[in-house]
């Protein structure tokens, strides 16, 4: 099994305290490409990003603030076929873009469906000294930073503009949660791993949507707690709160739940898949409990003996449903 490990012990702490977290590789800032032209403009400019084929690095001003994404177009993509879907992947906090294009594993399923890969930069908040995404109230718009880039995305490339999709590692997941609350006309799906949702966005979550969920998380996470903490509510009911998949489950209107283990390569149990089924719009909760695994996005073994595949997961969920839910 390939294993990211993100946090020193010092920055999961600072993570778990700002409800959010996680990282991937190294934390040190990476090099960015010089965009062309200026990015000093409300409308992205991009150059191409040599370090991986196909993929360009842009960047705009919004909120009186330089943003930045990375956008992987397959090479199998045309203005002349249908149009494509939309995959965004939100690095954790303290980590940047470019290391999550590298562990996230989404590339190779661009290549074989034909989808955009859009690989969004947090920012860096002065007071806590680290990227992140902003789920709270206040403060940077990260919100209006998304909607920015989908609608850009759809002036400018061959897309389905109903089939945008949003994952997100650690602190990306609970951004993850917080578009699927906050930018529900314009996110078909979500797949958060290792993130949960914050008091703030589940006390004003106002989706206008059955959201079709699939949540991934380690029953071992020691920095993002599945039975939540004083910031962010737990995965499934403790008892005394809420859990994240009572809110999807009631706004959905499922009915059904079941069980199965999920196997190894070998046969030997690693997890449970929990599944909420007919609900409204025919959409699904789908969420897998990890039962070894801590704080990571395991991607499996390259060789194909790995125990999970996040990314092959996740994808093959959120490929099933647009906004109207199950396509036909």
């Amino acid at each position: 099994m390939k294993n990211y490990y993100y946090l020193s012990y010092l920055l999961a702490l600072f993570i778990i305290s700002s409800c959010g977290g996680g990282g991937g590789g190294s934390t040190s800032e990476p090099d960015q490409p010089d965009p062309d032209p200026t990015p000093n403009s409300s409308v992205p400019s991009c150059s191409d990003y040599s370090s991986i084929e196909n993929t360009q690095y842009c960047s705009f001003t919004i909120g009186g603030i330089t943003r930045e994404f990375y956008i992987y177009v397959p090479s199998t993509y045309s203005e002349y076929i249908t149009p494509v879907p939309i995959l965004f992947s939100l690095h954790g906090g303290g980590d940047y873009a470019e290391y999550n294009m590298q562990y996230s594993g989404f590339k190779e399923h661009a290549d074989d469906d034909t989808f955009i890969l859009i690989y969004p930069q947090g920012a860096i908040y002065e007071d806590k000294g680290t990227t992140g995404w902003n789920h709270e109230e206040g403060g940077i718009d990260d919100v209006a930073f998304i909607e920015s880039i989908i609608d850009w995305t759809g002036d400018n490339y061959n897309v389905q503009l109903n089939e945008v999709y949003v994952s997100g590692f650690s602190n990306g997941g609970f951004m993850t949660y917080h578009l699927a609350c906050n930018l529900s006309a314009k996110v078909a799906a979500i797949a958060p791993v290792a993130g949960l949702m914050g008091n703030s966005t589940y006390d004003t979550c106002s989706p206008i949507h059955p959201t079709p969920l699939a949540h991934i998380h380690g029953q071992q996470d020691d920095v993002i707690f599945i039975t939540g903490a004083d910031y962010y509510r737990p995965l499934e009911d403790n008892g005394n709160t809420a859990g994240v998949i009572s809110y999807w489950q009631d706004y959905n209107q499922c009915s059904t739940f079941s069980e199965e283990p999920v196997y190894d390569n070998d046969q030997e149990v690693i997890g449970a898949l929990k599944k909420w089924t007919n609900c409204s719009n025919n959409t699904e909760i789908n969420y897998w409990i990890m039962f070894n695994q801590g704080h990571e996005w395991d991607e499996g073994d390259k060789d194909g003996s790995g125990s999970f595949d996040t990314s092959q997961t996740i994808w093959s969920f959120l490929k099933q449903f647009d906004l109207n839910g199950l396509k036909n």
